[in-house]
């Protein structure tokens, strides 16, 4: 997935949220930071590296029960 630190996020704000899609820890990343990461970097958790954003929030399925 594109937009993840490290594979092409390019968010501009000085600083904003990624979340691991795996165990929901979330992080703060730097635009400079995400720009410049060669790879993804491993959550500190769980070590997986699906991390999320914003917009994929926004474009997940809901799966909440009503």
């Amino acid at each position: 997935m594109a937009g993840r630190p490290g594979d092409g996020c390019d968010d501009p704000r000085l600083t904003h949220p990624h979340w691991c899609g795996t165990c929901g820890a979330q992080r703060l990343f730097s635009a400079e930071e995400c720009g410049l990461l060669l790879i993804v970097p491993p959550c500190p958790r769980c070590h997986g590296t699906d991390w999320q954003n914003e917009v994929d929030s926004l474009t997940a399925p809901d799966h909440r029960e009503g």
